[in-house]
């Protein structure tokens, strides 16, 4: 039987370690096991593998897939938001197990997750709303914990740095054919890249258990903690002034995974999960004397998203299956919210909840020896915003033993935030929002051969009914949110992975977005966030990644990278209104060693590793007034097996 956690995963193509490409490993095509390869765009990166490479954030492993754009605020722990394809920051569903990370509406900073006990990260590119719902416009995330090993295995990291960065990391896992389970606690922190008020400190816990009572069942627990505080000096266009601005969260997920063999041709599974995140900003008066403009600025927020899903499988024939799902998700959120300034003090605060029912079919399959396919259905009933329909197609050909071609067409929709929807006080949300959408189409080609991958992705993507927050609203009570404006996406991407020649393993990728406003609503001027026929805000247009990789007498391993990212669009917030900016390109080197200091057949294990970021220390800004990390180094030491 197959982990359980396989259950869970899009559909894939290939899995690869973050330097080496592996076999090509079918994992589950739709959420289901098949015997056919699904066509879809799919990166899946090992949790060991950047773990050895002293990766520490969820973002630094992104930064590895193309098509995919980080962008952080400044500092480690600051806000980072996630462009993929081209879409917007909160198009991307992220999963941890199951349970979604996301806020309703799809927000989610990523700058705080970390790479503890997670076992495998799985990146889908594309329209997943069939499958997934509200929020995978353009994309899906799935982390996947760790579910345990044969025998017993424990390790303690520990790893410091430039900036202050000091981490400590103790993880262990034990088990057997019938169960296993995985465990880890993780204390990290930094001083920050800024002179004042930069410190960012991240404590987490996870735990994961995995039970097999009998051959026709398998179920997986698994739950995780996170505890994180940054804080921040910058004002809102990038100056320094602010000394006692902080923002933290508080995140627990919870997932129960599971299924039972009904018969031999009949499989049920569910999921049950839960997301709780406490999100908090303080920003008081920075002394007695600070009562000029927008001087404080507090907020509280408590969102609860829980979940269940059911699932029937039925395999026709030997490659065929029809998968009928139904779920349900209750989301619930309470915001305060208080600034101050010197026209007085502003209070708003809203409680709500919505629920979401929904039902799904999808048939997975082979066409012939050579073909494969995928087509889905889903239907949404929301109590906030009515019914909502999505759809996927996708077909894969195999053109000859090294040549496959793919095809896909689909829609998806975000849901409106909380915020967007219910908010009072200063700004006013709108109750009568219906969800963001998006079409979209791609078609690929791949190469496998044994000494090279290569798979080139092209895609066109159209958004429509974008929420924007109108600010010339002349009544007080009229709402600031309205479905105005609309833009589009189209790109390529390209990556290349090639056996090692002399030693030497290399992996190479290429990714070129075009964005485009369409209707810009409400916005005018230049320095507006929508401007017709100009691209959006901090998408670059070109991206690429030459990675060189090398073992050296079976002791270390060392990595090369260079990431190049070309200029975007962006806005200087200094003054009123915004002017329009441009970000320059820039291209950073990062090197990344691990060295086994024991002998090989050692019992306790030890690893020293050491990574450089920037090595060349260029200085940047991922947003435009914001400072980005220099050179950094960062040492570490791994006794036992992790």
């Amino acid at each position: 039987m197959r982990p359980l956690f396989l259950l869970a995963l899009p559909a894939a193509l290939y899995a690869q370690s973050t330097s080496t490409p592996l076999s090509p490993v079918v994992v589950t095509a739709t959420r289901v096991e098949t015997a056919v390869r699904a066509p879809a765009s799919v990166t899946v990166l090992s949790g060991d593998s950047l773990r050895a490479r002293g990766l520490v954030h969820l973002t630094d492993a992104l930064r590895l897939v193309p098509g995919v754009s980080v962008v952080t605020a400044s500092s480690h722990g600051s806000q980072a938001s996630l462009f993929v394809r081209g879409g917007q920051g909160n198009y991307v569903r992220v999963l941890l197990d199951g349970a979604p990370l996301n806020e309703p509406g799809g927000a989610i900073d990523l700058g705080a997750l970390t790479l503890d006990n997670i076992e495998r990260i799985e990146i889908v590119r594309g329209p997943a709303s069939v499958l997934y719902g509200a929020d995978a416009v353009t994309g899906v995330i799935q982390l996947i914990s760790r579910t345990g090993a044969s025998g017993a295995r424990a390790a303690l990291a520990a790893d410091g740095g430039s900036y202050g960065q000091r981490d400590v990391a103790l993880s262990g896992a034990v088990g057997g054919a019938r169960a296993s389970a995985s465990a880890s606690l993780a204390d990290r922190s930094s001083n920050g890249i800024l002179p004042f008020n930069n410190d960012y400190r991240n404590r987490s816990a996870a735990a994961s258990l995995r039970l097999a009572p009998d051959a026709r069942t398998e179920a997986v627990l698994s739950a995780r903690w996170l505890a994180a505080s940054y804080h921040y000096p910058t004002e809102s266009d990038g100056s320094l002034g602010e000394r006692n601005a902080e923002n933290t969260t508080r995140r627990l997920a919870l997932a129960f995974a599971g299924r039972r063999a009904i018969s031999d041709r009949l499989t049920a599974s569910w999921t049950l999960s839960s997301s709780e995140h406490f999100p908090r900003a303080n920003d008081g008066p920075d002394s007695a004397a600070d009562t000029v403009g927008f001087y404080g600025f507090f907020s509280r927020g408590t969102v609860t998203r829980r979940a269940a899903e059911l699932r029937l499988t039925a395999r026709v024939g030997a490659t065929h299956s029809l998968t009928v799902g139904a779920d349900g998700s209750r989301d619930h959120e309470r915001s305060s919210t208080r600034s101050l300034s010197e026209y007085g003090e502003d209070a708003g605060s809203f409680v709500a909840a919505r629920n979401d029912r929904a039902v799904y079919a999808q048939a997975v399959g082979g066409l012939g020896a050579r073909g494969s396919y995928q087509v889905g259905a889903r239907l949404d009933d929301n109590s906030a915003f009515g019914t909502f329909r999505t759809a996927r197609l996708s077909a894969g050909w195999q053109l000859s033993k090294a040549w496959r071609t793919r095809a896909a067409v689909g829609s998806a929709f975000r849901a409106p935030s909380f915020f967007e929807n219910f908010a009072t006080g200063y700004v006013r949300g709108n109750a009568a929002l219906v969800p963001e959408q998006t079409r979209s189409r791609e078609v690929a080609i791949e190469r496998t051969t044994p000494s090279a991958t290569l798979v080139v992705t092209a895609y066109q993507q159209r958004f429509r009914d974008l929420i924007q927050y109108n600010p010339l609203t002349m009544s007080p009570t009229a709402p600031n949110y309205v479905n105005v404006a609309a833009a589009e996406a189209d790109g390529v991407e390209a990556e290349a992975a090639f056996a090692p020649i002399g030693g030497v393993g290399a992996r190479v990728t290429y990714a070129y977005s075009r964005t485009r406003v369409t209707d810009e609503g409400f916005d005018v001027g230049d320095g507006a966030t929508f401007v017709r026929g100009q691209p959006l805000m901090r998408r670059p247009a070109h991206t690429a990644r030459v990675e060189l990789s090398r073992r050296v007498a079976s002791r270390a391993h060392l990595v090369v990278g260079a990431a190049y990212t070309g200029r975007a669009h962006d806005r200087d917030y200094s003054a009123w209104p915004a002017k329009p900016v441009e970000l320059p390109a820039r291209t950073l080197v990062d090197v990344a060693a691990n060295v086994r200091l024991s002998a090989a057949d050692a019992s306790v294990p030890v690893h020293a590793r050491l990574r450089a970021d920037n090595v060349t220390d260029v200085a940047y800004q991922g947003i435009y007034g914001f400072r980005a990390p220099g050179r950094s180094l960062r040492a570490g030491l791994t006794i036992g097996r992790p």
